[in-house]
This record gives C-alpha cells, sequence and structure tokens, in this order.
C-alpha cells in the first residue's frame, strides 16, 4: 500500500511538470554558452604560443650547443661552427603562421669572448669577436616567429597576433690531462695532408722523431719544453713532470705556453722509464711513481745496475740522420725521419735464430720490405714474452742484456700487470710557423694546441749527446671522442644562458 502512494504521488508530479513550457533554463545558458566558446579558444590559443615558444627555445638550444662544440680555438673554428649551425637549421614552427621550417635568414649568430658578470645584464659589442681564436661562446637568436590568435579572429579582430622569439649562448671548455710538458712542430704544417690523415698513416707511424733537439729549436732559446700545467715553470717542477705517469694539472683549451731554457736534468727524468735511477731520481729506485717500464731493453753493455751505454742504441735510426738529409717535412727543420730503419738487423742480431713476426692484423710476415714500427716490435716482445730472453752475442749491449727491469727496487709484479705503458707518454703538437713569435724568447703568450698526441720512447736520453734529444715514434693522435682520448680529453660543451 505504501508503495502505491509512492508511485501515485510520482505519477502526478510528473503529469503536472509535462506541459510546463516556458524554458527558463534556456536564457542563461545562451548567455553563457559564447564565453565558454571565447574560454575554450583562449585556452588554445594559450597552448598554441607555450607550444611555439617551447619549440623555438628548443631549436636555438640544440644551434648554440651545435655551434659551441667546433670552438676550440683553432684558425676555422668559427667556419666549422656556422656550418654546423646551417646543416642543423630544420627546426619545425607549426605552431607559427605558415607550414615551412625556420628560415636560416630569422637565425642570427654571434661569437662572444667572453659573459658580463651578470646574468641580467645584456651582451655588449666589447664581449663580441670574429676571431676565431678567441671565440668561447657562440650566441643564437631565433628573430620573432608570428602566431595567429584563434580568439581575436573568431572576435572580428583579423588583424591582431602575437610574435614569440627565442635566444641560447652555449660555451665550449676542453681540458687536456695527463701531457708531459714537451712539444714538437706539426710536420703537417703549410702540408697539403691533415696531420689526422698524416697520423694514420704505418708509413708515418715507424718514422723516428728527433722531438727535442738543441741543435733544432723552434724559436730563439726555446727547447722544446712546454709551462707545465701545475706549478711554476721551475726545472724541478719540470722535471718531475717528465718522470712521472701522470703529470699533475690539465691544460686549457685555449693554449699552452712554452718554457724557454735548456734542463740539463731531462734525461734524468725520462731515463727512470728505462730503469735507469741517476742524478735527483737515486733515490727514486723504489717509487712506484718513478717505476719503469716492462719492457726496457735499450743496448746497454754491462750487467744489472752497471750497465752503461754503448756508442750505438738498440733501435736503430733512420739513415737520413746519419746523412742529416731527413728533409720530407720542411716545417720540421729535419726532426722527422724517414722510417726506413733497419729491422730485419735489429732482430737478428737481438733474437738470433727466431723468425721474424706476423703481423697479427695483415698476416704478413715483418722485415724490410714490410716494416713495422718499432712501436709494434716493442709491443710484440711483450706480448710473447720476451723480456727475459738474453740479446744475442751480435747484439748491442750483448752478451746478457735483457729487457727486465733489474734496478727498480720496488714490486716488480705489480710492473707485470701494470696497464700503464711507461715507454709512451702524451705531448703537444703546436703550429711553429703560425706561431713564430711565442715561440721566441720570452716573448710568451698562449699557442692553440693543434693535437696532442702519444709517443713512445725509443731509445733513453744520452747525457753525452750535446743536442739532447728524445728520440721518439708518434702511435697516433689523441683525437676527442676516441679511445685514446679516454683520460685525456674532457671536453664540455653546455648552455650559459
Amino acid at each position: 500500500m505504501f508503495n502505491k502512494r509512492i508511485v501515485h504521488y510520482l505519477r502526478r508530479e510528473a503529469d503536472r511538470l509535462l506541459p510546463e513550457t516556458r524554458g527558463a533554463i534556456v536564457m542563461p545558458l545562451a548567455l553563457l554558452l559564447p564565453v565558454l566558446f571565447g574560454v575554450s579558444l583562449l585556452v588554445i590559443d594559450g597552448g598554441r604560443y607555450f607550444s611555439l615558444q617551447t619549440s623555438l627555445q628548443a631549436g636555438a638550444d640544440a644551434l648554440a650547443l651545435a655551434g659551441a662544440a667546433e670552438l676550440d680555438a683553432r684558425p676555422d673554428s668559427i667556419t666549422r661552427a656556422n656550418r654546423a649551425i646551417d646543416n642543423l637549421v630544420a627546426n619545425d614552427q607549426r605552431f607559427g603562421d605558415g607550414t615551412a621550417s625556420i628560415s636560416r635568414d630569422l637565425i642570427s649568430v654571434r661569437f662572444l669572448t667572453s659573459l658580463p658578470a651578470s646574468d641580467a645584464a645584456a651582451i655588449a659589442n666589447a664581449n663580441v669577436t670574429t676571431d676565431p681564436l678567441k671565440a668561447g661562446f657562440v650566441e643564437v637568436r631565433v628573430q620573432p616567429v608570428t602566431m595567429r590568435n584563434l580568439f581575436a579572429t573568431v572576435a572580428g579582430y583579423a588583424g591582431t597576433a602575437t610574435q614569440t622569439s627565442a635566444s641560447a649562448v652555449a660555451g665550449f671548455d676542453s681540458v687536456a690531462c695527463n701531457v708531459a710538458p714537451l712539444f714538437m712542430c706539426n710536420p703537417a704544417e703549410d702540408s697539403a695532408v691533415s696531420l689526422s690523415v698524416l697520423a694514420r698513416q704505418p708509413s708515418f707511424r715507424r718514422r723516428l722523431i728527433a722531438m727535442r733537439d738543441k741543435g733544432n729549436q723552434p724559436g730563439s732559446g726555446n727547447y722544446g719544453f712546454l709551462v707545465p700545467a701545475e706549478g711554476n715553470s721551475g726545472a724541478t717542477n719540470v722535471s718531475n713532470a717528465l718522470s712521472v705517469d701522470r703529470p699533475p694539472g690539465c691544460y686549457p683549451k685555449n693554449g699552452v705556453e712554452v718554457r724557454p731554457g735548456y734542463i740539463a736534468a731531462t734525461a734524468d727524468a725520462l731515463n727512470v722509464r728505462f730503469d735507469i735511477y741517476e742524478g735527483g731520481f737515486k733515490s727514486s729506485k723504489g717509487d712506484p711513481n718513478f717505476r719503469p717500464a716492462v719492457n726496457v731493453r735499450k743496448g746497454f753493455a754491462g750487467s744489472g745496475c752497471s750497465m752503461s751505454a754503448t756508442a750505438d742504441h738498440i733501435f736503430p735510426r733512420d739513415p737520413c740522420y746519419a746523412t742529416n738529409s731527413c728533409t720530407d717535412f720542411p716545417v720540421t727543420n729535419g726532426s722527422v725521419g724517414g722510417g726506413n730503419w733497419d729491422f730485419e738487423g735489429y732482430w737478428t742480431r737481438t733474437f738470433p735464430g727466431k723468425p721474424f713476426p706476423v703481423d697479427a692484423d695483415t698476416g704478413e710476415t715483418w722485415s724490410n720490405a714490410n716494416r713495422p714500427s718499432r712501436y709494434q716490435v716493442y709491443r710484440y716482445e711483450i706480448a710473447q714474452n720476451l723480456m727475459s730472453t738474453p740479446s744475442g752475442p751480435g747484439s748491442l749491449g750483448a752478451p746478457g742484456e735483457t729487457g727486465a727491469p733489474q734496478c727498480y727496487t720496488g714490486d716488480k709484479e705489480a710492473l707485470k700487470a701494470d696497464t700503464v705503458d711507461r715507454r709512451v707518454f702524451v705531448a703537444a703538437i703546436l703550429d711553429c710557423k703560425a706561431y713564430a713569435d711565442q715561440m721566441s724568447g720570452n716573448s710568451g703568450g698562449k699557442i692553440p694546441v693543434t693535437s696532442y698526441g702519444k709517443f713512445f720512447l725509443t731509445e733513453p736520453m744520452d747525457k753525452n749527446d750535446a743536442a739532447g734529444t728524445v728520440w721518439v715514434e708518434m702511435i697516433e693522435l689523441v683525437e676527442p671522442g676516441t679511445a685514446a682520448a679516454r683520460n685525456i680529453i674532457r671536453d664540455t660543451v653546455q648552455l650559459v644562458r
């Protein structure tokens, strides 16, 4: 009964409302709809504006980073930076007027030597440069892009539009660590072949290089030294940096400074790598910081720590040095040899009866017609554990010289597992001709580094050699992004504004 009453009541009330046609809600709804529509258009316009500005800023950031990555203080750095920016300009701006990508004409670029002290301060003309050697930052501005407002168009204001732009500043910084304070002149300077291409040629890697030669100075009073990356330029500090495998400090990207003057202790410093402890390093025999290489065969006569240098050297030098005819690279004034060293003579007198090795990469047997580099032979001896094999009776320093260290009193077992090759060091390669003024005397000034290279010491320094030459082979260039650059080159490209 109760349920029937409820149902009856509901039916009666429904019948009473059905004839109602006054439409009290229609008018408020009619007034509200345009407002809701307008607000919706404003929200859409706001989203479009935000998306346009975000895409422009992302484009400016990417362009600035691409340009800054090329600012390595080399003569063509600005040219390469502009090319990188040109090649990257393909940013879509679909939220602005038109459908085309952002044109290069809408991108303005300035190169900077420095930034204002405050981020709030505008970049002044004093910060701008066109000198590729001084450019450390790049500023990219995307010129205003127009966006037509949907709300204004619907409302009848067809001429109303909004503009937005974007800008970014990025900088490049690079340091080179674990570099010995030595340099050689770039043999490829003024050459049709780049240093990068030259250094990859096997024929170049077996050329003997007289890296530091008193008789062949790149500038007046300049003997091939650099101011150390850390500490002063005193002879002791330079010598210590030459003797360890990890010289302290890092060189900045804006260049190095040459250190004029001859350092008599250079031989003592470098020769600890050959298990020779003389001069100020006599007390360093047990210090692992001054440990020798795992293979120190050098052609010295005698035995143990009483060995002395012979009149010759274990790895034959390139014949052109004996006749003063090393002229393949004129810019180096004869400091780069011809590469035609006597491999067969070395092998037959050092390891008589042993067959010539086979190149692991090419499968070809080494000979004077198929010469390896001295470094390849040195590494082969280590790989085949030939350090304990005495040199043959016809060899320099024979009989009895081995490649195993004898004088070092530290942990010799640790030497066998050493991952650092102590007869290899990193040094700078400079364009000596282009920076002749900075090479002379005490004129000083930063010199951009053309490249860093890894070098192999082919023999100890002879203290009786008046020229004080450091004889090396170039193993490879230390180029950013390669395995050789690990723990040496540290590049940083970042947005700064």
